[in-house]
């Protein structure tokens, strides 16, 4: 499929062929799929609570910023497997199996007959970037990130969201750190348009984060950084279970809502900036379940 610039997460699960033969949620009952995803979901929160801040100064009258972030997101191995358990009689003590970001997918005799798994993208890492912008008024920014809901062969998609900071060193003018809070939330949608009903899959994530973090100006040039921060991240699912196999004619041929909660919880972040008058370069490590590097390129006024 071809790339879009016009929504790099949306880029990501399309190209990345999540629909395509091999990777197929649609092949797995609700039990089972809510194991494959899981990551997918910890993933999502990851990405989108990363490259938020790179300076707890805020403004104290206007200000403006615009900013491209990319981010390297490392998969830990645990995030490539799971423990298949499919519930069927005959059907105990299973190897591991691929989540969607392992390899191979196992297959399995039951007394039903033979479960086979399906594969997963075989990725290591993730590079995916975003883009953003800021205002700013008497020390209170708002970012935002939006895209408009696009169509791509048979998929819609679309993004928004914000964040919500405050400089609280402002009331302590003695204080020898720049000191911030900060909220975050970002919902992406992507639904399948196709007009095979059993081809219907549709994704919503949610994702939630509050932030304390602090910086330090040298020079009027360098900035050092960090922060500890709580997120959580929810993918809903909605698709359609084709049961390819045979072994689960209950299940089977029916649209399955599930509801998957991601591995985030506490991230810690640390980094550096370079001020160059209205051009900020930015890099920081983020200590979490799935460790992430950033960079960004920041135009600020």
């Amino acid at each position: 499929m071809k790339k879009s610039i016009l929504i790099f997460i949306i880029t990501f699960l399309i190209s990345q062929n999540i629909f395509a033969q091999g990777v197929r949620i649609d092949n797995l009952p609700p039990q089972e799929a809510v194991k494959y995803v899981k990551p997918l979901a910890t993933y999502l929160g990851t990405f989108f609570n990363t490259g938020v801040y790179h300076n707890a100064d805020v403004p104290d009258l206007f200000g403006f910023k615009f900013s491209i972030v990319g981010t390297y997101t490392y998969l830990p191995q645990s995030d490539k497997s799971f423990k298949p358990n499919p519930g069927l009689e005959g059907s105990e003590n299973f190897e591991s199996t691929a989540t969607i970001f392992g390899t191979q997918g196992g297959y399995f005799l039951s007394n039903s007959g033979f479960v086979v798994y399906p594969s997963g993208l075989g990725l290591k890492n993730i590079p995916l970037g975003i883009y953003q912008v800021a205002g700013s008024l008497f020390g209170t920014e708002l970012m935002i990130r939006y895209f408009p809901n696009i169509k791509q062969e048979d998929i819609k998609a679309g993004l928004w969201g914000f964040g919500l900071k405050h400089e609280i060193s402002r009331y302590f003018p003695l204080l020898p750190l720049d000191i911030s809070v900060q909220i975050l939330y970002n919902k992406l949608n992507l639904e399948s348009t196709s007009s095979d009903p059993t081809d219907y899959v549709k994704f919503d994530t949610k994702n939630f984060a509050f932030n304390v973090h602090a910086s330090k100006t040298f020079a009027g040039l360098f900035v050092v950084y960090g922060g500890l921060q709580y997120e959580s991240s929810t993918l809903d699912i909605g698709y359609y279970f084709k049961d390819p196999d045979g072994v689960f004619p209950s299940l089977a041929g029916r649209v399955y809502n599930l509801k998957v909660d991601g591995d985030n919880h506490f991230r810690f972040t640390v980094g550096t900036a370079l001020q160059l008058s209205f051009f900020v370069l930015n890099f920081d490590a983020n200590l979490t379940r799935q460790t992430t590097l950033s960079a960004g390129m920041s135009f600020e006024f």
